[in-house]
């Protein structure tokens, strides 16, 4: 498969990507190649319901690159919802499997976190089995809340290092959000919160039998292990799965399904594109409007989107509606739904989503608050003094001159909207005269 953007399916507001273990570690040698920073979420029941009461937490995960389904329950909620996740990808069984890449590819690991006997018990571990694996550094850095954590310490001990891999083994929310907040600075290819991994690897902590974790009864085995500590928050999660998740569902039940023609059509107004969905958005259909929804991305442009006469959205679509909206929100492009039908708006309600769309009841509306926007931009963009004018200083706005560029490219190039999405668009209208 194409690593590069693989598919997501959303579970209560957070985009699980559709991969497997071999996908997961080819998806980390690609983006080691790549370099860059790019952050891995090994997201379970946990992660999912801080993500449901905390909106930064939420944010993070649907801005990360990789979201994989660490637990059982979000493979069955996935199913539930109508769209199968391929398999669980566990963080304790992908951090042997990427030290397995790092010593065939010659690769480097850095262990950020988890106490300093139980990262030097796993770094001996992991390289007597992988020989040739190069730990680039370990560091346990005192217990301490976000806020109050030594941030520049560690981070001139990882930039020493310079490894291609960072595992952070702080405990969800806190490796996550430490991640996000050091995003920019951070100049390692990828990036991993493990939870507990690494005290697993050490054998500090005993792994549940196989037949337990195939039957998604593992949190069982470790409650059993550890009461006091997981007791309260495995309760605490399985009530809030069990209250949040039906309103997914019978939003998701809800939606009509009909048998009529079903279409996108794509025109560009401005620096906006605006994309049409006719019937459902699932299988073929949702594959072209990601191709549309790309090619504005691409082109810098702003995406408004008419569900005027969308019928049914599936869990597949509402994540690809939140990579698109992560997008745009990194190149500060604008993303709006309109016109949404009341089955629409109950589905992103029900699925946690409120809080991540712009929403407007009219694409008219939608087009005018983005130019006002992008208005806005123009007038508190800092000018550029050319140095030696005193008298008529030339003011240049950079983010003026990066619109008509895009504006004058726009104009001058094949548009990328005039493709089958807009002829079947077309003749969906068409065939409604």
């Amino acid at each position: 498969m194409p690593t590069t953007h693989p598919a997501t399916v959303a579970v209560l507001g957070v985009p699980f990507h559709n991969v497997t273990m071999d996908e997961t570690v080819a998806y980390v040698d690609e983006k080691i190649r790549s370099r860059g920073f790019h952050q891995i979420a090994t997201a379970n029941l946990d992660f999912l319901i801080h993500s449901v009461r905390d909106p930064e937490m939420q944010e993070i995960l649907c801005t990360c690159d990789l979201v994989i389904p660490d637990g059982m329950p979000i493979l069955w909620g996935a199913k539930l919802l109508g769209s199968s996740l391929k398999q669980r990808v566990c963080g304790v069984d992908l951090v042997p499997r990427l030290a397995e890449l790092c010593a065939r590819e010659d690769y480097s690991m850095f262990f950020l976190g988890a106490s300093e006997a139980n990262s030097a018990r796993a770094a001996e571990k992991l390289k007597e089995r992988f020989p040739g694996l190069r730990i680039a550094g370990r560091y346990s850095p005192p217990v301490a809340p976000l806020e109050k954590m030594n941030h520049e310490d560690i981070l001139r001990r990882i930039e020493r290092a310079s490894p291609d891999i960072l595992l952070v083994a702080m405990g969800n929310p806190k490796q996550e959000k430490w991640l996000a907040m050091h995003r920019h600075r951070l100049n390692v290819p990828v990036c991993i919160g493990v939870g507990g991994s690494i005290d697993f690897i050490a054998g500090a902590v005993r792994r549940a039998p196989r037949w337990m974790q195939k039957t998604g009864l593992e949190w069982l085995f470790r409650m059993l292990q550890e009461p006091g500590r997981l007791v309260q928050r495995y309760l605490g999660d399985a009530v809030g799965f069990a209250r949040y998740m039906p309103g997914q569902y019978m939003a998701m039940a809800m939606q009509p399904r009909r048998r009529t023609k079903a279409g996108i059509f794509a025109e560009h107004t401005g620096n906006s594109c605006v994309i049409s969905v006719y019937g459902d958005l699932s299988g073929e259909l949702l594959e072209e409007f990601r191709a549309s929804a790309g090619a504005a991305v691409a082109c810098g442009m702003n995406l408004i989107l008419n569900l005027s006469q969308t019928h049914y959205i599936g869990p597949d679509a509402l994540g690809a509606l939140i990579a698109i909206g992560a997008d745009l929100r990194a190149r500060q492009s604008q993303f709006w739904l309109a016109e949404m039908r009341p089955h629409v708006q109950r589905l992103i309600n029900g699925s946690r989503l409120a809080g991540l769309f712009m929403t407007t009841s009219s694409v008219g509306d939608a087009l005018q608050r983005t130019e006002r926007a992008e208005l806005r931009m123009v007038q508190t963009a800092q000018p550029m003094h050319i140095p030696g004018e005193t008298e008529s200083p030339v003011q240049v706005r950079v983010e003026l001159l990066q619109d008509v560029c895009r504006k004058v490219g726009a104009a001058n190039t094949p548009s990328p909207f005039e493709t089958p999405a807009q002829e079947s668009g077309m003749a969906y209208q068409n065939s409604l005269s």
